[in-house]
């Protein structure tokens, strides 16, 4: 679980960026913060990561293992200027050599990554020649090794194409259920919301209003308006994957939204 509690962070002393936040962030889910430019989801990813730390407020990790931050890894939308190794070996070793990683235990964990990612084949690969989906499946492989179990992925597949993206979207899926991770994804994209367990919204207020489904967050007020700047429910059926547009219709009656005769919401 990771616990915020009543965190307030500002960059200048007359401009609260987040005030007074209360959330809950339960483990093996996947969990969405979405909002309009300026509403602070980076930075509270920053904050979750460590990166920042909150004038008020607390934000408490606790699980079973006693979870640090040392196992949350944040990945942001320039990936690639986190790869440093010359070859993909290279780069997964470095932060294993880093947190002084024995090397007997180093490569016991390079063949597993390699083997999650299905980046087998790639140790000598340079990482200049890796394609942008290559490039995140090592970031990936390189968060795993040290042993995350939180990954923050802020904007992380904007650089992607439709077809990458979903592929590594669906890698991270089958990664978090077998590897018992926990998944928090800055993303104002429509498509993104079918991986979703929770979406949490943060507007100009500097609150948080929390949906424990895609579901009821397209149907409140919130959700609709937010669909509007994205072209509306059409935008959405159009780019939900794997042809499941049929099916957001009938969860889009289902909870009374009705479209008109162009799939725009009514």
């Amino acid at each position: 679980m990771i616990n915020i509690v009543n965190v307030s962070f500002r960059y200048s002393p007359d401009k609260w960026v987040i005030s007074d936040l209360n959330l809950k962030i339960a483990p093996l889910t996947w969990n969405i913060i979405a909002g309009p430019d300026g509403s602070g989801k980076t930075t509270l990813a920053n904050l979750i990561k460590g990166i920042l730390k909150p004038q008020f407020g607390n934000i408490i990790f606790s699980s079973a293992n006693e979870m640090n931050r040392n196992e949350v890894a944040y990945i942001g939308g320039g990936y690639s200027t986190s790869v440093v190794g010359i070859t993909v070996l290279d780069d997964i070793c470095f932060g294993m050599e880093n947190r002084c990683i024995p090397q007997s235990e180093m490569y016991k964990r390079v063949r597993n990554v390699l083997a999650w990612t299905g980046l087998e084949g790639f140790e000598n690969r340079l990482t200049h020649t890796l394609s942008g989906g290559e490039t995140q499946k090592l970031c990936l492989a390189n968060v795993l090794a040290v042993g995350a179990k939180v990954l923050i992925l802020d904007e992380s597949f904007s650089m992607l194409d439709n077809s990458s993206r979903y592929e590594t979207r669906l890698l991270i899926g089958d990664l978090k259920s077998a590897l018992g991770l926990t998944v928090i994804e800055i993303t104002n994209r429509s498509k993104d919301l079918d991986f979703a367990d929770t979406i949490t919204f943060l507007d100009y207020s500097k609150q948080a209003k929390v949906y424990d489904s895609p579901n009821k967050f397209l149907s409140s007020p919130v959700g609709k308006q937010w669909l509007i700047p994205q072209g509306g429910t059409q935008s959405l059926l159009n780019s939900f994957s794997s042809g499941n547009a049929s099916e957001v219709i009938r969860v889009l009656h289902a909870v009374n939204i009705d479209l008109n005769q162009n799939g725009i919401l009514i």
